[in-house]
This record gives C-alpha cells, structure tokens and sequence, in this order.
C-alpha cells in the first residue's frame, strides 16, 4: 500500500492543482489529516493503538496480497449523507491550510530565539481561497466533510494503486506472494522518500472535534497527536535525492499512476458533487 509520505505529496498536488479537490475543500489541514485516518486506527502507522479497529474495516476491503479498498462504499455510507447535511454557508468559506515543517521550525525558533526576530513582523499564513469566498472559518460540519473527504481520497488511492500493481503483476507473469509483497513495499518505500513534501496536519480544537465524531469509529485526541507526530518526522526525514533500484517495479510505473491518481480523484469529485 502507498505510505503516508506518498499520501502526503498526492495531497498537497491535489490542493495546488486548482481541480475539482481545490475547489471543493473549505479546511486543507482537515483534508490532510484524513488522507491519513484509514491508517491510524488499524494501528499500522500509530503506535500505541489498544484496540486496533480490523483493516477490513479501516479499508473497506479483505486483507489479502493486493487488496483494493472498496471507496465507493465509503463514499455512499458517510461522504454523501455529511455533504447532504451541509448548508449554503457550510459551502462557503476560506481554506484553512495545513502547516509546513518549515513554518513550524519558524515558530520553534521566535519562542527559543526570539532576538534573532526583532523587528521582524511574523509571516502571516497565506490564504489559498478563491477571491468569492468569504474569510470565515469552516463550520464542524463543514471540517467533518472535509476530513470525511480525505479519508475517502486515501482509499481510492489505495483502489488506484493496487490495481495498477495487480496489472503490473498480470502484464509480466508474477503472482502475489510474501517474497513478492516485500519487494513491492520496498519499491514503494524508495519511491515514497523521495517526494518533496513539507505539509503537516495542525492539531487544532477544530481537528479534534472532527476527528473524536468520526462517524465510522471515534479517533480519540491522544491517538490524534500521535498521528501528527508520526508525520512531522515522515515530512522531516523525506525528500531523499535517491533511491535503491526497484526489486519489482519501475520508475513509469510510479510516474504514471501517481499522476493517474491525481486525474481520477478530481474526476470523481467532480461527477459525484
């Protein structure tokens, strides 16, 4: 499956890109966090998980070799019902962005450094809003949606990129296997370090109450914190210049369908809102 690193940059491309996510996202940072959320809960990325919630449920699909999460499912059972719920005002507003890892090594510094920022103003967050909407902060409902949104967004990804990998295996003979399993995972793991990636979700008041009502499982604030903390040193440690040759797959095989992934998010947001 692709890790958080690679979730991390589809993320970012998706919000950049002015498609149809750019435009339908009112809270980023609540965007953000749920690309992450399937795999918080099953216990994969976020230690400390008591009462792991089974992958079959955190995925919509069997845990087999290449499994193919079942996003449409996901959708139909909380995306459309929250986006029903939505009023025109929860439909308007400016985006709350995530963070970066460089602004908060900004803000570590002015609190343990502040003499090396006299007279200097701090940097405001810039506003990525388009020019019609009004400078409000999104509604619960509206950064539960939005949180609901990514969510979906990381198990269609996951549907994208295990079926590619299925049609990679089919086109040159393989079959899924542990040897093969491990070489795919190393594959990804080499492809993944190596994306520019500077986004962190933040953990506000905000996050926490969309992520505590969660309407498939709560994900209580502790295991909210951990989670960020977890990615802030994924986004810290990536951006490697290279990679270790691929064991399995290929340099057009990430290239296509990352990109893939992109166009095939857009176009669904787009048909289904």
């Amino acid at each position: 499956m692709p890790s958080w690193n690679i979730h991390i940059a589809q993320t970012e491309r998706l919000l950049e890109r002015g498609g149809a996510v750019t435009r339908a996202v009112r809270d980023a940072n609540a965007f953000l966090f749920g690309n992450l959320v399937p795999d918080i809960m099953v216990g994969y990325m976020v230690p400390g998980i008591d009462q792991p919630v089974p992958y079959r449920k955190t995925h919509f699909a069997a845990p087999e070799f290449i499994p193919k999460p079942r996003e449409r499912e996901f959708w139909d059972t909380y995306v459309a019902p929250q986006y029903a719920r939505l009023t025109a005002s929860d439909l308007q507003c400016a985006h709350v962005v995530p963070t970066t890892i460089e602004q908060e090594r900004n803000a570590i510094d002015r609190v343990h450094f502040p003499q090396r920022f006299e007279g200097q103003k701090a940097a405001e967050q810039p506003a990525s809003a388009p020019d019609d909407v009004a400078p409000c902060l999104p509604s619960p409902a509206r950064t539960l949606f939005d949180l609901l949104l990514g969510t979906w967004a990381h198990l269609l990804a996951d549907n994208l990129w295990n079926t590619r990998v299925n049609q990679f295996l089919d086109e040159h003979g393989g079959k899924p296997s542990e040897q093969f399993r491990i070489k795919k995972q190393g594959d990804f793991d080499g492809f993944g370090k190596m994306l520019p990636i500077s986004s962190i979700p933040r953990e506000t008041s905000e996050l926490l109450q969309a992520a505590a009502a969660f309407p498939q499982y709560a994900i209580a604030a502790p295991h909210v914190h951990d989670a960020i903390v977890v990615t802030h040193e994924i986004v810290r440690t990536n951006g490697v210049p290279d990679h270790v040759p691929y064991q399995l797959l290929t340099e057009d095989f990430f290239e296509i369908t990352f990109n893939d992934v992109l166009d095939a998010t857009d176009r669904a947001l787009e048909e289904r809102l």
